[in-house]
Order: structure tokens, then sequence, then C-alpha cells
């Protein structure tokens, strides 16, 4: 925690060098030859001067060294009234006539595009999909490259030739040449478990736009059965983030297929054309069962008495009568690191649960984190990437007061192959206090806008006193300040809500880190700030509020925003 706190303070203290990091578009940018040039780290604040389709604002750069190349747009305008419009781009080579990778959604609207580069100059293209004239920001930055493990071998590779061997935690790297070409991947369970697998930005250019995933089981030497009902594929993207098999695994043959995706043709510049180069992200959970944890004693459905705890990796033996009061069992683990956690049940003797639903709560069994929903006759599947260490609770139950039985769940968990970017902003409603202006100042960040490692994440802070100052502050806990003083803390109180009830200005983050925020004659200001990736970062959570300087308002002279917190990823949707 301190490590990231130091990394901070030079750049939120110096608020000037933090701003100098966005920058506006220079126009005309309408051509690769008039392509604005850029820089790693920048977030350009830029205009579609014309309505869709027409506009094409295109950029450009320079890698002095391999990376991995994001280009990601959000929206414009202010948090009040957001301009989202739908959009899409490319990367092309320096003469912007060859297309090296593109994409058309990740982060619903707003586009993200992604994908791995040598050293080298580029342009890319940002075009207005669909929507009027607006603005938008386009934030810009560099990851280091994600080594390849295995690379495809020798075609024929699919199911009637010799797929390619892997081992699970690699990342692997193939090519479909064709849309008619299939690739299989092979990989060996020496007993149970789960495989959890990813298409993301690791592979080299030119990069294969639209693909399609799914399991399959060697049942036979040479012959291959498809698991689930469908293939797992992204209509609007290269990425593919929900591979999944419908049960656990036993021990045997398996292979991950890759063909072409889904995606309607398009037009030019923006045609699928289902060839190229795509990498996979991979990894096992282990589900063995280390241990044995048999169900402590009646009552277990709550934080004080559990039913026991474990670590993952473990099978928890028990019985639920239902899905209410004791029927639900609740169960401590604690992790160390990101981790995704994987948890299903069976039924055992002597009275075989027949199915069953799990969920997954914080440490204080107010929050919950996931569910996964059984029925009468099958059981849950529970898959969750937790991003912070602590103390977490695993509840199992029938999934009606109808259905009892004994179970054994098993658990497991492994590395994630990434932490999701996230941002979370609380309702200005609910927790900020109305200014002197009859207004909550508001507190959060455009759609799109995440913060990734190595970007310029901007944070907006609105319907304050016009050309003023406000004073965010940023920290790691909203329960406790300084170590020890209980979240949040009333410093005073804003104007009466419409029940004549005053609204209590409280304080609902720890303050590590401060930034001073200027206001415009609007009431509004933002600030900007970058993380340096750091693999220990990876899922770090950061909250942060802000006060507004209010000097009639109360004895305390400030009113107080909403909180918000995001976690910091290594993927930026």
């Amino acid at each position: 925690m301190q490590r990231l706190s130091t990394l901070l303070l030079p750049t939120l203290l110096l608020a000037p060098f933090a701003a100098a990091q966005k920058v506006t578009e220079v126009e005309p940018n309408d051509t690769p030859a008039t392509a604005m040039p850029i820089l790693p780290g920048q977030h350009i604040a830029a205009t579609y001067t014309a309505a869709a389709p027409t506009d094409d604002d295109w950029f450009s750069f320079t890698l002095a060294a391999p990376g991995q190349v994001h280009l990601q747009a959000s929206a414009g305008g202010t948090l009040s009234l957001g301009l989202s419009r739908d959009n899409r781009i490319a990367i092309y080579d320096a003469g912007g006539t060859t297309r090296l990778a593109w994409n058309d959604g990740s982060v619903g609207t707003m586009a993200s595009c992604g994908v791995t580069l040598p050293a080298g100059s580029y342009t890319a293209v940002v075009n207005l999909k669909s929507g009027a004239v607006a603005d938008y920001g386009l934030d810009f930055y560099v990851l280091p490259v994600t080594p390849i493990d295995t690379v495809e071998g020798p075609e024929p590779n699919d199911s009637t030739g010799t797929p390619t061997a892997f081992t699970l935690g690699d990342v692997i790297e193939g090519e479909l040449t064709s849309a008619a070409d299939v690739d299989f991947w092979q990989f060996t369970l020496t007993g149970r478990g789960y495989v959890v697998a990813a298409t993301y930005d690791d592979g080299g250019v030119p990069q294969l736009d639209n693909l399609a995933l799914r399991f399959h089981q060697e049942t036979a030497p040479g012959v291959w059965t498809p698991l689930g009902t469908g293939v797992a594929t992204n209509a609007a993207s290269h990425r593919v983030t929900t591979l999944a098999h419908p049960n656990l695994l036993s021990a045997g043959t398996y292979a991950i297929a890759v063909t072409a995706g889904s995606a309607t043709a398009g037009s030019l510049a923006w045609d699928y054309v289902k060839t190229g180069k795509y990498s996979l992200r991979t990894n096992l959970v282990d589900l063995q069962g280390t241990s044995t944890i048999p169900e402590g004693p009646e009552p277990n459905d709550n934080t004080a008495t559990p039913a026991g705890a474990f670590n993952l990796g473990d099978d928890l033996l028990g019985s639920t009568t239902g899905s209410t009061g004791n029927g639900i069992d609740w169960y401590l683990f604690a992790i160390t690191a990101p981790t995704t956690i994987v948890a299903m049940a069976e039924g055992v003797a002597p009275t075989p649960l027949a199915g069953s639903s799990l969920r997954l709560w914080d440490s204080t069994g107010t929050v919950s984190l996931a569910s996964a929903s059984g029925s009468s006759s099958s059981h849950a599947r529970l898959v969750f990437t937790i991003e912070r260490a602590g103390l977490y609770f695993l509840q199992i139950s029938g999934p009606t007061t109808m259905v009892s039985g004994d179970y054994l769940l098993h658990t497991g968990g492994c590395p994630p192959i990434y932490v999701s970017s996230s941002t979370r902003q609380e309702p200005a409603s609910t927790n900020g206090c109305i200014g002197s202006n009859s207004l909550r100042p508001l507190l959060g960040n455009l759609n799109g806008e995440t913060p990734a490692f190595g970007s310029t994440f901007l944070t907006r802070i609105e319907r304050t006193i016009p050309n003023s100052f406000a004073a965010a502050f940023l920290g790691f806990s909203n329960t406790l300040a300084l170590g020890a003083i209980p979240l949040p803390i009333t410093l005073d109180f804003g104007l009466p809500d419409s029940l004549g009830n005053p609204t209590p200005c409280a304080a609902r983050v720890d303050p590590v880190v401060w930034v001073l925020v200027l206001t415009d004659a609007a009431g509004n200001g933002e600030y900007s700030f970058q993380f340096p990736y750091v693999t220990g970062d990876i899922g770090l959570k950061i909250f942060q509020q802000a006060l507004c300087f209010d000097p009639t308002l109360n004895g305390f002279g400030f009113s107080v925003t909403n909180d918000a917190s995001y976690v910091l990823g290594d993927r930026p949707f």
C-alpha cells in the first residue's frame, strides 16, 4: 500500500504536471497524412466535427520498443450530461494503408482497441460509427509485452489432424489463415479441475478481428466431442472472455477449438475478414480436494458462527435443508492476492443433494460479490475473480426451500488471467450533502474512462461553487480513517433535503493523498493522475471523495461529494 501512495504523491501534489497529460486534438487530422502525433500516457480531448460516419480522426505514434498498445475512447460532456457516441478504432502501419488491428466494442459504445506491436511508427483512426457531432476522450497507453509460451503447430491441427499440445497456464498464439481454418489446442488433466481461458491483446499482427472458442473432449482416440451448447464469441470484438464448460472437468484429454466468429461481414474499412493472429491466456483451477472440511454445528448461516474455515482447494462436506435459515451454510476463507475462485458441489450419501445455489460475500457478510443459481436437479457453478486480498465467505444452500440433502462442495483458485479495471460511484443523492447552491456536488468519471496502468485517468467534480476550489482526497479504506476511526464521519450539515432533513456532510474515505482542484465558472473541475505498471498493484482498490469550498454553507465551510472507488487492472474493460 505504501509503495503506491509514494508513487501517487508526486503526481497528485503537482496538479499542473498531471493535467499536462491531457492534450487537445489538433484539426485537421482526417487523413493519415495529417495525423496528430500522440505520446503514450496522453488523454486526448477530441471532437467529431461531422455526423457519422463521415468524420475520421487520425493519430500517429512511435514505439521505441515492442509494447502492448491500447487506444480507448471515453465519453465527452459532463457527468450530469455525458455525450456517448458509438465509435470504433483501427490501428494501421505508418502510411495508414495496411490495417493491423481494429475493434468495434468492449466498453459499450466506447471502443477499445489493443494489440501487441514491434518497435516502429504507426497510425490509428477513431471513427464515429453512429450519432451526431460530439466531444469524446481518447486514452493512449502502452503496457509491457506478455510473452508467448506456445505457438501453433503445423497444419492440419484441427480435429482431423494433430492438435497443438500446450500446458495450462501458457499464453498461446496461433493464426487463422482463412475463414474456414480451425485450430485445436490440446491439454490433459490428471484429475478434477476447471479451465479458464480468454482471448486478449497479446498476439501479433495482423490481428484476427473476430473468432469463436469452444471446449472439446477426446472421447475416443481422434474423436472429439464438443462441450456445452455453443461457441463463445463476441460479435463486435476479437476479445472473448466468456469461454466456459458446463461442469467441472474430470481426468482426460481436452482441446480448445478456435474458429472464425459470428460477426457479419461489414464494409471497408470496417469489415471482418476473420483471418489473422490471435492469442489466448489460459490457467487451471485444480479441484482435487486437498482436505475435506466437515460442516460445523448449526447455526452456521452467518459471519459470527460459520460452518468452518477452509483453504481454496479443500472440499467442504455438509448438509442443507433448503434455501433459508439453518439450511444455508457459510464457510470462511482467505486470499493473499488477486484470485480467480471456482466452486461447485455434488450430492453425496446418505441423502445426495440434487441441486444447489452458491453466493460469495465480503468479509462483513453484507456485500454480495457474486452468485450462481442451480435448480432442483442441477448444481450451480461459481467462477469469480476477487481483486483484493482479505477474508471472504462462501455460502451454499439448496436452490429452494424444498431441496435439501448432503453435499460435497469442491473449491479451488488460481491467479487470474487478467484483472479488469473498474470504477464505481455512489449516488450523490445518498451520500453527498446539499451545498449553498441547492445542489449536491458530484464526483465521478465519464463512461469508458478506466484506471488502466499507464493511462491518464480523469476524475471530475461538478455542481460546486463557481470559480472556487475543491480538495479531493484518495485512500485505501472506506471503513477506517487513520487506522482507528470508523467511517463515515459527519463533519457538518448541508442544506435540508425535500423532506426538510439536514443533509450530513460525511467523510467516507481515509485521506492518504490530497489534491487541489480548481472549479470553473460552471462549478466544474477535474484532476488526473497515472499509475505506473507494477505487477503487485494489480487489483488494488482505491477510494476517493472531495471537500468543496462553500464558506456560507456551515461552520465547517465545505460541502462534501459522493464517494467513488476504482480497481487498478491489467485489462481496461
